[in-house]
């Protein structure tokens, strides 16, 4: 651990009313437990009802000009907290150690996600300079499109062995609209990447706690973010049938309220399933998927689970993550949002379970609208999934 110089850390939250006073709360509770050392990087994950430059002024008045990363969520994990829907801001400070960090951004990158996704990948890489072992943590505007062409983009730049972690900015299930931050900018419609260089290799770990009910379905035909045919015939119908619902037996307004418990299991070579979640439909018989999209020729399944499935996970991701870090400062968590909403009054429990796992090893992290962690091959995106990464 010594011969490594471990990774400092320090995480304060704040429920205070005031934007400014909020954000200078949480960075004072997160800089007080670095002790004398100096913040390298501060990351931070908020609700969106505060005034955005009020809070960032209100961090970096105690921060100064540290590298500042983060954004807007669907609540927030800080040591075994959860902050939930209109709550408060959590703040993340890290120092010491011996990993070196570097940031870009983008703004307006929809309609460009892949070549927005190689430039912040390369201009964040080349402020550090080239090390053994790197990875790429990003926050992108939920909104953005078929997030996975974002990642196709990074995936150029860093190849194989940079691993992914990261999630898609929220607004507390609104959709509409969501920011990230870098330094002191609050950037709409954009993304932001966040390189990590090591002198030791990192890994994201991955799970979600879904099992497959329906039969393989192939995806023959999407646009966007939409999936048209399952099958060749109109895909929420074929949903649907998989649910045992009779054509125009579900209506339009309840479609979220049943999606959200019946994922799409994306399968994978290795017998594996990637979460897709259909946000709604119309009357047309269209699916409309958070994020991403499953490629035209890939199978689905319709998934199934319950509270103490996806609760079940939280552990193993956790254990997981520590372990191939055993010297970890800090875990990194992104769960999603719709996870949360399907744990109503339990949702308090996975920030729990993470902090019981990694001890005295502070956690830290937010609920996405799509979650960031290379799996299988390039890709990188999820819904209704839990990632970690431990530094």
């Amino acid at each position: 651990m010594e011969g490594r110089n471990r990774l400092l850390s320090g995480i304060g939250i704040s429920t205070v009313i005031d934007s400014f006073d909020a954000g200078r709360e949480a960075a004072e509770n997160a800089v007080q437990l670095l002790g004398m050392s100096t913040p390298a990087l501060v990351m931070v994950f908020t609700t969106p009802r505060y005034e955005l430059n009020a809070l960032l002024g209100g961090i970096r008045s105690v921060t100064g000009d540290a590298l500042l990363v983060g954004c807007t969520s669907s609540g927030e994990i800080a040591n075994g907290i959860y902050l939930g829907f209109q709550a408060g801001v959590a703040v993340l400070v890290l120092g010491g150690g011996t990993y070196r960090f570097g940031a870009a951004s983008a703004s307006q990158i929809y309609g460009n996600l892949e070549k927005a996704g190689q430039e912040i990948a390369r201009e964040s890489r080349e402020i550090v300079g080239e090390s053994p072992h790197a990875a790429i943590v990003l926050f992108v505007d939920q909104l953005a499109g078929d997030l996975q062409q974002l990642v196709n983009g990074v995936y150029r730049v860093t190849g194989t062995n940079v691993c992914i972690a990261g999630g898609a900015a929220g607004d507390e299930q609104k959709f509409i609209r969501t920011f990230v931050f870098h330094n002191g900018h609050i950037i709409e419609k954009g993304a932001v990447a966040l390189w990590i260089a090591s002198n030791h290799p990192l890994k994201t770990t991955v799970a979600h706690g879904w099992k497959p009910i329906g039969i393989p379905l192939l995806v023959t035909r999407t646009e966007g973010t939409e999936i048209l045919e399952l099958a060749g015939r109109p895909a929420a119908r074929v949903y649907e049938e998989q649910l045992g619902f009779n054509p125009g037996e579900l209506a339009i307004e309840k479609f979220w309220g049943t999606s959200i418990q019946h994922p799409l299991g994306l399968l994978q070579y290795d017998g594996s399933t990637i979460i897709r979640v259909a946000r709604s439909k119309n009357d047309k018989g269209v699916l409309k998927i958070q994020g991403c999209v499953p490629p035209v020729g890939s199978a689905v399944q319709v998934m199934d689970g319950t509270s103490d499935s996806l609760l079940g996970i939280v552990k193993d991701v956790t254990t997981e993550a520590l372990s191939f870090n055993k010297d970890a400062g800090v875990v990194l968590a992104f769960s999603c949002a719709a996870r949360a909403t399907i744990l109503g009054v339990r949702a308090s429990e996975e920030a729990r379970i993470i902090q019981q796992t990694t001890g005295t090893v502070p956690s830290f992290g937010f609920y996405c609208c799509g979650e960031f962690a290379r799996s299988a091959g390039v890709l990188s995106t999820h819904n209704a999934t839990l990632t970690s990464i431990a530094l």
